[in-house]
This record gives structure tokens, C-alpha cells and sequence, in this order.
């Protein structure tokens, strides 16, 4: 089967619907599982390994159980994380501050993870009573001082990611409400360990040259910068199809130098698609289906490249990918720079829960001789990250 076949079999909506399908019967594809077995012969070490079984067992269960209860020792979880952990446990309850994209995109996971949201917390009065797009309860600050001897004692999540909005909402409530700083926690910039995620793994060189695959706020180029230390680096190339995020990006960005920003995805081919942009994280390609369905609300479309193409000729010795589930043919589209300058790699591999074994085997296509290890960045499915070199 050539790359391309598989890139219809394996890289499509519908492959990710096929597999769904065979995961929820509890069968698995066999051509799948040779490739699992061929992706785990290529493993760098024992973390790796447990990994890896963890994420086969919930692709074929979809018992997320298996990475959940992965031991610490196999999770790359900073002391904010381990906090989080502990605090937020299947079976408990909490309430969530902020019922906008980042608030809606945390109930999310909590449900997924077994955990109880009783209400959205958010000072807009026109959210509530009832959120629409979850079914969960809103109440105002007001209600939460009127109403504090109903909610004392209950977690508070914290769900806006910069964070000094997010310590302004602590000291609010702290301050003027009178929740317990032991009650708080904060929200998405320290509820998994984005910190060393792409760069602990690997030592950086001399004269790196970075590509940055879904930039989003411009941070992960610091981060690289920071890697590279006293060593420094050559250049950066780095793209972010969100309108927003690219501008933020791109403030951000310019005092950093040597680093070029492009408003534009990465794919196979350049061409237009579709694409949720919610000036987030989260932000994604979509299909023409799913943005019929959301009647195009938030939906715009936007051009992707082909690194082949926009790189043509340039050197580049370190890619990070983060593309929500756009990742294979990403990789295929800068399939010859990966030939030619066989580059070390960090790629996402949880948006599409076979992606842990369909994305190895393609970087295996290109260079049977790589080496791959995962590193787990979350406490639940999230943040899985694929090292290669």
C-alpha cells in the first residue's frame, strides 16, 4: 500500500469514522495492528513503551482508563499538574469560572474524565441561568457571595488562560467573595505541563532551525529560543492560520527575531478548506460537512501550503507539530524536507486516537532508521507528543 492509499485509509474524516467504528465494536483494523507492532519495534525506552500499550488499549477499548491510570514515573507532569490531579479526581465535583470557549472546552474534558460540573461561574448575566451549549448551570458572582455557604468548600477552576486575567479573577474571588486560595485552582495554562512539552526530550544543537506547526500565541517559539540557549538558533518559521492568533503571533513575535510568521495551515497541497477559527487553541481544519452543521457560524476559510513548498531549499533541523488532527498531512507535505534534512521531530499524536500509530508509520516510510519515544503531558488523553530522530 502506497503513502497515498494510506493517507485516504488513515488520514481522512472517514478513516477516523472507520476506526471509531472498529474501536466501538472492540475489533481493531489488522493492517492497524501491524502497523502498531512495527511502530513499537522502533521505540527508544520503557516509558515509550508503556505509552504507547496505554494509548493501543484505549484505541481498541476506548477505556480511557489506560491512561489515566498511567503511573507518574511515565507522565511528564509539573508540580502544577500533580496538584490538579490530585485535586480534580473521577467522581468529584467543581465549579467552572468563565462559560466561553476555554470554560466550555475544560466542562468538556472533566465529563470525559468523570468529573462533576455543577455550575459555570461567569460575571455575564445574559450566560445564564442555563448554559445552551452544555446544559450546565451559570451563575454570576453575585450569586456566588448570596449563595456561598451552598458552594463553600467546592473547587473553583479557573478556565482563563492568560494568566493575569486569570490571578485578577483569583484575587476577586479570594478578596472580595471570600472562596479559600486552597479552592482555587488555575485554568488552561497550568492544567497539563506545557512548559518542557516539545523540548524536553531532545538537547538542542547547534544552528537550529525550527519550523512551529499550529503557533498559536507566538509562545512555543520563546520556548524554543529558551531551549537553544547560550547556543542560539539560525531561524524560526512558524504558522497560524487563525486570524486572531496570527495577530497576536505576530506582536509577540517581532521582538524575537529571525523568525518568519506565516497566515496560512499546513497540509499536503496548498489549497482552501474550511476552518473553526475561535481565536484558541482548539482553533481547527473542519470538513464542509461539519461546517454545514455549525452553519458556518465561526467558520471561515483559509489557505494551507505545503512546507515542500513554502521551504523549498532551506535547512531545517527541528519540527513541532500541533495541528489539531491536520497532523498527517502536514507530514506529508513536507515529506521531501524530512528525506532530505531528516530533521528531529515533535508531533501531536491524540486529536485522532489512531494517530499514535498512523503518524510514526509514515515518518517510518521516510526514514526506516528513526527512532521514536512518546512523552505524556496530561491526565487524560491530551497531550500525548511523539518524539522522532
Amino acid at each position: 500500500m502506497s503513502v497515498y492509499e494510506k493517507r485516504i485509509e488513515y488520514g481522512s474524516d472517514k478513516a477516523a469514522e472507520k476506526q471509531k467504528a472498529l474501536r466501538e465494536s472492540g475489533n481493531m483494523d489488522s493492517r492497524f495492528q501491524e502497523m502498531a507492532e512495527c511502530v513499537y519495534a522502533h521505540l527508544n525506552d520503557e516509558i515509550s513503551k508503556m505509552i504507547f500499550e496505554a494509548r493501543r488499549l484505549y484505541a481498541s477499548t476506548g477505556d480511557l482508563g489506560y491512561i489515566t491510570g498511567l503511573e507518574s514515573k511515565y507522565r511528564n507532569l509539573n508540580s502544577d499538574m500533580q496538584v490538579y490531579v490530585e485535586k480534580i479526581q473521577k467522581g468529584s465535583h467543581c465549579m467552572i469560572y468563565g462559560a466561553g470557549v476555554a470554560g466550555h472546552y475544560l466542562a468538556g474534558r472533566f465529563k470525559g474524565f468523570g468529573v462533576i460540573v455543577d455550575a459555570f461561574i461567569d460575571p455575564d448575566e445574559s450566560k445564564g441561568p442555563v448554559d445552551p451549549e452544555t446544559g450546565i448551570k451559570v451563575i454570576t458572582d453575585k450569586e456566588l457571595s448570596e449563595n456561598k455557604e451552598i458552594y463553600d468548600g467546592m473547587t473553583i477552576v479557573v478556565s482563563y488562560p492568560v494568566k493575569p486575567v486569570a490571578d485578577e479573577i483569583r484575587k476577586r474571588l479570594i478578596d472580595d467573595i471570600g472562596i479559600s486560595e486552597t479552592n482555587i485552582i488555575g485554568g488552561i495554562f497550568d492544567w497539563r505541563n506545557n512548559q518542557g512539552q516539545y523540548f524536553d526530550y531532545f538537547e538542542a544543537k547547534e544552528n537550529e532551525v525550527f519550523v512551529d506547526c499550529g503557533c498559536f500565541d507566538g509562545a512555543t517559539c520563546y520556548n524554543f529560543a529558551g531551549w537553544c540557549g547560550t547556543k542560539g538558533f539560525d531561524h524560526i518559521y512558524s504558522f497560524e492560520a487563525d486570524p486572531e492568533n496570527y495577530e497576536r503571533s505576530r506582536k509577540l513575535l517581532e521582538p524575537l527575531g529571525k523568525c518568519d510568521l506565516y497566515p496560512y495551515g499546513t497540509a499536503d497541497v496548498n489549497k482552501k478548506v474550511y476552518f473553526a477559527a475561535d481565536a484558541f487553541e482548539t482553533s481547527c481544519i473542519i470538513s464542509r460537512e461539519e461546517a454545514e452543521k455549525r452553519n458556518f457560524e465561526g467558520v471561515t476559510e483559509i489557505e494551507t501550503v505545503a512546507l515542500d513548498d513554502v521551504l523549498a531549499g532551506k535547512r531545517i533541523t527541528y519540527i513541532k507539530m500541533d495541528i489539531e488532527g491536520a497532523e498527517y498531512e502536514a507530514l506529508l507535505g513536507a515529506r521531501k524536507i524530512i528525506m532530505e534534512n531528516r530533521p528531529r521531530m515533535a508531533i501531536s499524536v491524540y486529536h485522532k486516537f489512531e494517530d499514535f500509530v498512523t503518524l510514526a508509520d509514515l515518518v517510518l516510510e521516510m526514514h526506516p532508521d528513526y527512532r521514536i519515544a512518546f512523552r505524556h503531558y496530561g491526565f487524560d488523553d491530551l497531550e500525548t507528543v511523539m518524539y522522532v530522530e
